[in-house]
């Protein structure tokens, strides 16, 4: 969790996880320089709690370099990102991903479920695929990433994406492996971050090439035509018209094949 003058909504955050019947897990808290009393807060909530935390100082920090912080010097298995404003929905909420992230710790480099966007008011999230993803982002409160595929790759948050970092970050998690849907309500995002009220119009920019670099050859099928064809104006070369109508053939041949 990364902090900026967030007390008044942290009873409501850390309380989510006090309230927590799994208690197999670390908190790490990553403030970036606040002037209110967040620190003093944060520590006598989560001394309250019986949990394990550490707390971090760095102020000057934005959102994401603050994540990569917390994520740098964590221990477990899995990895959970939460907003100070956000909440868990429900005591049981670890204790019911427990078992499938137990499961499937091995071959899920992502496990996700639904997040309550509470303005307008709706949960969503579904199975994901490189083609949904490439159109919207997965809300990271929903989303746990495996820990151990994140330390062999040195995946970090790439801080120039000011706004979508987490969006770059979850297509490259899904080039390197399976995500996992579990239909189950993970948390409420309460919606008042910049994310949802701005745009991160350099990744928008970036979207299409990043998904090609990091699928690789795979890209060319994986990527609709025009989300391929976009990402080959950005990185032209001799090859290009050749993938280009590989590509368009193998979409050709799949529409045509579900109409048959």
């Amino acid at each position: 969790m990364s902090t900026l003058n967030s007390a008044a909504d942290l009873d409501r955050s850390l309380g989510s996880l006090a309230d927590q019947t799994f208690r197999d897990f670390e908190v790490i808290l990553v403030d970036g320089g606040s002037t209110d009393d967040t620190l003093k807060q944060a520590k006598l909530l989560l001394q309250d709690s019986g949990l394990r935390f550490r707390l971090m100082l760095a102020p000057g920090t934005g959102i994401y370099e603050a994540i990569n912080l917390g994520v740098a010097v964590a221990a477990g298995q899995w990895l959970y990102v939460m907003g100070s404003d956000d909440h868990l929905l429900a005591p049981d909420v670890l204790a019911n991903l427990s078992g499938p992230l137990g499961r499937h710790g091995k071959d899920a480099v992502v496990v996700h479920g639904n997040v309550w966007i509470e303005d307008p008011g709706y949960f969503y999230g579904q199975p994901w695929d490189l083609g949904r993803l490439m159109e919207r982002n997965i809300s990271h409160q929903s989303a746990f990433y495996r820990h151990e595929v994140i330390r062999r790759h040195g995946l970090v948050y790439d801080t120039k994406y000011s706004l979508y970092a987490d969006w770059d970050y979850n297509i490259r998690m899904m080039a390197l492996g399976r995500f996992l849907y579990i239909p189950l309500p993970v948390a409420s995002y309460a919606c008042g971050g910049a994310s949802s009220l701005k745009k991160d119009q350099l990744f928008l920019e970036d979207r299409e090439l990043n998904a090609m670099r990091y699928f690789g050859w795979r890209a060319c099928w994986m990527m609709t035509p025009d989300r391929f064809t976009l990402a080959l104006a950005r990185r032209p070369s001799p090859s290009t018209l050749l993938l280009g109508s590989l590509n368009r053939l193998y979409w050709s041949c799949r529409r045509a094949l579900k109409l048959a």
